[in-house]
């Protein structure tokens, strides 16, 4: 909890993005901070459902507001419900300065503004998101096509 400040990894598909979250997320558990991984789908997805229970909706605002490290993979990679994104708007201002967060994606700032359906609140979430972060650019490196065409150059293989 000594540096709340976020980590933003971008690159494009195969990068390393998420070995490289995933790495720190394990380190991370390795000092004894808890940690909660999810892909932006997965949580869009979560988050609807729980509006069904109010007392479970919360809990789980709060979960995601108050674990050490959260991890958010393939952000805004796909679209997001109005309700999902309020909640995300939600649990980033209560991490805000509080708890570190970190976001992989293929796209930067400038595209969340824009994937986020309300123009104000996606100024703001983005702003709490970006402004103070640390942002990796891993580069534009297919990491999956590289071994697989190293793979492909080694005695014995065979498709």
């Amino acid at each position: 909890r000594a540096d709340p400040t976020n980590l933003l990894i971008i690159s494009p598909t195969g990068g390393g993005k998420t070995y490289l979250a995933c790495a720190i997320g394990i380190a991370a558990c390795h000092t004894e901070h808890s940690v909660h991984y999810t892909r932006m789908d997965d949580l869009a997805r979560q988050l609807v459902i729980a509006r069904g229970d109010g007392i479970g909706h919360q809990n789980m605002l709060n979960k995601l507001s108050d674990v050490d490290l959260l991890i958010i993979d393939d952000f805004l990679t796909v679209g997001i419900d109005p309700n999902a994104a309020s909640d995300l708007f939600s649990i980033l201002a209560n991490r805000d300065h509080r708890l570190p967060t970190i976001i992989v994606s293929q796209s930067g700032p400038a595209y969340w503004v824009e994937a986020l359906p309300d123009r104000i609140a996606a100024d703001s979430t983005v702003n709490r998101l970006a402004s103070q972060a640390r942002t990796l650019n891993l580069g534009e490196v297919d990491m999956r096509r590289l071994r697989s065409d190293q793979a492909k150059t080694t005695k014995g293989y065979w498709e």
